[in-house]
């Protein structure tokens, strides 16, 4: 009980967001979204910090404290850009380097190594490894080194695909992870990250939790360092398959990172894996999607290829959704079907009825006319039912159409994606990784694909009706009547109304489709039905006709 006091007591000092909740994962991931939609305000908070750092570097000529300095913009950089923490780290080395501050340049070079390790650039961690004799070394340094040694191999360890090199790193790894335990205080930060790490790893979860009980003590609520132990105790509920536990966990170490605004993090798309397995694919897209921009902002290839098997577990999910909502489709379509059979057998009777009554109709005037009453009624639902087959007609040809394409579509997006899987596996396999930069930074692909997606609809749309184009000008006045590039294509105005046409009347959908802002797509609508013939309440609703008659 004492010990679940202090836990609660340091959940509790988080943010006002988490005061009134313990284990509510709604209200947490509530608090989450928040935080989320305010990331900006915490990026501009640590950019305020880097300028200030940046001008007074650039009014100093003392040599160290230009090193101090540049020093401090690593650390800012370190989680947030790469490649901005690597230039100033390199900025560092040359400076210690000119002036032979040999414990400064020991301190560079190790936290360039860490650095790489972290990011999945063993080769040149490796590289910079070799300036560093760890012989040399004591106290403070040789810890610090013992870890990043530690870090490096056990980091090639885990993604090496050869097992003889696998055995050796974590070897490696777990000699430099001794000897840091040898030189490291057990109470240190350090110390207590490897060994959390570690008891995990050999599936002894008890004692982890413990370690981590120490760390978490040890570390301030709300820094990069409470998220780092969060993450780790996650894993730990992970292990002991704890799963509400582990997602609470991951949830209170994504907060922590988007408020210190921590674009190398792992726990918001590890979370969202979670949830896109659980179904809850709305709120994992939209966690996905953020550690994605971080992860565009980071700009390292390792964590784009730890997000990738996310978005594919996602994109899973949803093609098992629709396959369930093309399931209740059809079963809607047939039980339509039956009772449209069933009112046609209900109208062939009721006509012969009407006849065999229609022969008694002299004796039977007031049958006679009850009957004609009845016949009356049953021809409003004649009609009705005639209005009924005509739409639903229409919905079966639009439906055919557009699964068709739908499955060609999903059938050459899936050959694409399986060329570009190829294309980049050769790159990876010929370490062509500026090539791979070159392919991942550029947003033609996508670019390419949305022009592809709108061609595709254009074609489709003006197959099903292809007389559109004509009829809606004949609802717009003469000097304002729309001129398409070609026969096969669409402009924007009239692609926001042939969504209308085929009953996507929302803005915000419109929008989402055509990527432009909701706001945009009302204004679209509110100029073209401005210079209608008709009256501008009933201009969407003609548009909505178009084609009714074929």
């Amino acid at each position: 009980m004492k010990h679940r006091l202090i836990q609660t007591l340091i959940i509790l000092s988080i943010s006002l967001c988490t005061q009134a909740q313990r284990i509510n994962l709604d209200s947490l991931y509530d608090c989450l979204d928040k935080e989320i939609t305010k990331s900006e305000k915490y990026i501009n908070q640590r950019d305020q910090r880097i300028d200030k750092i940046k001008a007074k570097l650039a009014k100093t000529s003392a040599i160290l404290d230009r090193h101090r300095l540049s020093w401090n913009l690593f650390k800012e950089y370190q989680a947030y850009m790469n490649d901005s923490a690597i230039h100033y780290l390199n900025y560092c080395i040359d400076i210690a380097s000119k002036n032979k501050q040999s414990k400064l340049l020991v301190n560079d070079y190790i936290a360039l190594t860490h650095q790489y390790a972290a990011t999945g650039f063993y080769n040149e961690a490796l590289e910079y490894l070799k300036y560093i004799n760890g012989n040399k070394l004591k106290g403070q340094q040789l810890i610090d080194y013992y870890a990043c040694c530690n870090h490096l191999y056990g980091e090639m360890g885990c993604y090496s695909k050869d097992s003889k090199l696998k055995d050796r790193c974590y070897r490696l790894s777990g000699i430099f992870r001794d000897s840091l335990y040898k030189k490291a205080s057990p109470n240190s930060n350090i110390y207590l990250w490897r060994k959390v790490a570690e008891l995990t790893t050999d599936n002894k979860y008890s004692e982890a939790m413990k370690e981590c009980d120490k760390w978490m003590k040890q570390v301030k609520p709300n820094t990069h360092d409470y998220a780092n132990m969060a993450f780790f105790r996650s894993e730990i509920y992970k292990g002991m398959h704890n799963i509400e536990l582990c997602k609470y966990w991951l949830a209170i170490s994504a907060i922590c990172d988007i408020r210190n605004a921590v674009m190398d993090q792992a726990s918001l798309w590890s979370l969202a894996n979670m949830l896109s397995r659980e179904g809850n694919l709305e709120r994992s897209n939209r966690y996905v999607e953020y550690s994605w921009n971080c992860t565009q902002r980071y700009n390292t290839h390792l964590r784009s290829w730890l997000i990738s098997p996310v978005l594919g577990v996602i994109s899973d999910t949803y093609k098992t959704n629709l396959r369930k909502a093309n399931y209740q489709l059809k079963s809607l379509i047939g039980a339509v079907s039956l009772l449209s059979v069933f009112l046609l057998a209900s109208y062939i009777y009721v006509c012969h009825k009407k006849r065999q009554l229609s022969r008694a109709r002299n004796e039977l005037k007031t049958i006679n006319m009850k009957l004609e009453s009845l016949n009356s009624k049953l021809s409003g639902k004649n009609e009705e039912l005639s209005s009924l087959n005509t739409k639903l007609s229409e919905t079966n040809r639009l439906k055919d159409e557009y699964i068709g394409k739908f499955l060609s579509a999903c059938s050459e997006y899936i050959d694409k994606i399986d060329n570009y899987r190829i294309k980049i596996n050769r790159k990876l396999k010929a370490n062509q990784m500026s090539d791979l930069m070159k392919m991942t930074s550029s947003d033609q692909l996508k670019q390419d694909e949305i022009k592809e997606l709108f061609d595709n609809f254009d074609s489709v749309f003006l197959n099903i009706f292809p007389n559109f184009v004509v009829d809606f000008n004949l609802l717009l006045q003469p000097q304002h009547r729309i001129i398409p590039p070609s026969k096969t294509q669409l402009t924007t105005d009239l692609r926001i109304f042939a969504l209308i046409r085929l009953g996507i009347e929302e803005s915000s959908r419109i929008a989402e489709f055509l990527r432009y802002s909701p706001n945009s797509i009302y204004n679209y609508r509110a100029r073209i039905k401005s210079k209608a013939l008709c009256n501008r309440d009933e201009f969407e609703h003609k548009v909505k006709e178009i084609g009714m008659d074929m």
